[in-house]
């Protein structure tokens, strides 16, 4: 799952700077995963082990790992839906913008305080254009098919995580 998430957050960097405030936000949180996952590599072998362990006796649910891993979540969630959305525009708007804050509304505005909607009103300011994130439509065919295929194990990772998360009463609502 590390390496994984690792992968995805480099893979998100890759579209550029606007979107280098998420990934220092994941990179983060894959930190303190990694972190407690050091702590004892056999004990945490899959990160289900890893999170039921953490919350096992912590009177602190806000300054775990397993919070952690719940942001790291809806962000990835987030940047799912926002690609999705993308590759389900049957008009190929170069406007991206309402896919960005579809996403951000859904997965990350029940979280959010003032501060963090200001941030990403500051971001949403700079959304590139479709042709500037994924290339000239000529060319981007290759590029839109591997992300469509990535999405669809993507997609069924995030939701093993909300059931994870569902069955051990682990979403918080809280706002940061």
């Amino acid at each position: 799952f590390l390496e994984s998430s690792h992968q995805i957050v480099d893979a998100i960097g890759c579209f550029g700077k606007l979107f280098s405030p998420i990934v220092k936000d994941m990179r983060q949180n894959v930190k303190k995963l990694e972190d407690k996952f050091k702590t004892n590599e056999t004990l945490f072998a899959h990160i289900e082990d890893l999170i039921l362990k953490d919350a096992e006796g912590n009177d602190n649910p806000y300054d775990t790992v397993t919070d952690g891993l719940l942001w790291l979540k809806r962000a990835f969630e987030m940047m799912e839906l926002f690609f999705r959305k993308v590759l389900e525009d049957e008009t190929c708007s170069e406007q991206l913008k309402p896919h960005l804050r579809k996403a951000y509304e859904e997965c990350l505005l029940p979280y959010h305080g003032f501060l963090a909607q200001k941030g990403f009103q500051i971001l949403h300011f700079y959304v590139p254009s479709r042709t500037s994130l994924l290339g000239p439509s000529e060319a981007n065919a290759d590029n839109l098919k591997a992300l469509d295929e990535f999405l669809v194990h993507f997609r069924a990772n995030l939701h093993h995580l909300n059931e994870f998360f569902t069955k051990h009463d682990l979403h918080r609502t809280y706002k940061a």
